[in-house]
């Protein structure tokens, strides 16, 4: 399997619609993820007609999150030669998580990040053009209207752009402006549509945790260390612009897991840890290329996906 995805033939992808329908069906007889709770953040009101009845949009979407991520990779020239291997580690490693059984606010969030991260990446250095801090500002602004704790998120995304070329106050102001405007069109759309309430659904409720949640976090420590500590084994061939885009990728990450954890201890959710999938799938292709950890990281791979389909009926 993971030499037709090591490949430049695009038609593997046809498969993913297979493995995610595999994994649909599995849950559904399972009936292991079954949350039926509307969460689109603070688009909740306009989706309030279509409660419970909008789950089925969420396999194609991780279908388009996990080939966004992967053209991602592919457009950054991270290798010599394009790969389809994200694709699947990303679908695979979300079945994990409830949302990508679960349309909402979430999976809309991760779609509008990895458009981020794209913006990002095409900044560069000597280029003053504020065009793609503008873009990449704005795209983390509409994800944090459907996902609102990341809005803590907004300094660090500025510290990403540091990485990549210097900051001024100017950028800083542009890319403010940039980040409030989902907000203000959200707003606006509230009041033309005559909304009474104003979008207040920021908050998140205590819920309880599945029966795999240990194993989910350190399957994704696992993942993390393992993606990490492949593409440090090549930092020396790396070019100086990949060296920046990871300095990109491990500020992402440490944000991500700072927000997850303190959902994961203040309410109880999983969820917010598949945020951590954007960056690590970046990194895993690394382990697969490594002469020391190659087969090590494929027989992980074929024991990670014997177990996304196992636990639905190992933790019923």
């Amino acid at each position: 399997m993971l030499k037709l995805f090591s490949g430049n033939r695009t038609i593997v992808l046809l498969l993913l619609p297979l493995f995610i329908s595999l994994y649909h069906f599995v849950n559904h007889t399972s009936d292991f993820y079954s949350n039926q709770e509307l969460n689109f953040g603070a688009w909740n009101d306009f989706f309030h007609s279509f409660q419970m009845r909008v789950n089925s949009v969420s396999a194609p979407l991780v279908l388009i999150n996990a080939i966004l991520l992967n053209k991602l990779f592919n457009r950054s020239n991270f290798f010599d030669r394009i790969t389809y291997l994200i694709a699947p580690f990303y679908l695979v490693l979300m079945t994990f998580f409830e949302a990508a059984f679960t349309f909402g606010g979430m999976l809309v969030a991760h779609t509008f990040l990895i458009f981020m991260l794209q913006q990002l990446f095409e900044l560069n250095q000597n280029d003053e053009s504020r065009s793609h801090l503008f873009n990449a500002m704005f795209l983390a602004g509409v994800a944090m209207t459907f996902l609102p704790s990341i809005i803590f998120m907004l300094p660090m995304i500025l510290v990403m752009i540091r990485c990549i070329r210097p900051l001024r106050f100017r950028d800083i102001l542009v890319g403010s402006i940039a980040a409030l405007l989902p907000f203000t069109y959200l707003f606006a759309v509230s009041y033309v549509l005559g909304y009474s309430n104003y979008p207040t659904n920021l908050g998140y409720v205590k819920s309880s945790l599945n029966e795999d949640w240990l194993v989910v976090t350190g399957l994704l420590a696992i993942s993390a260390i393992i993606g990490f500590i492949a593409f440090m084994s090549q930092w020396q061939k790396s070019s100086i612009r990949t060296k920046r885009q990871f300095q990109m990728l491990l500020v992402l990450f440490v944000s991500f897991l700072i927000l997850a954890s303190i959902h994961l201890v203040s309410f109880q959710q999983m969820d917010f840890f598949s945020l951590l999938l954007l960056p690590t799938c970046l990194l895993l292709p690394f382990a697969f290329r490594s002469e020391s950890l190659g087969m090590s990281a494929s027989g992980a791979f074929y024991m990670l996906l014997a177990f996304s389909v196992m636990k639905f009926f190992i933790f019923t």
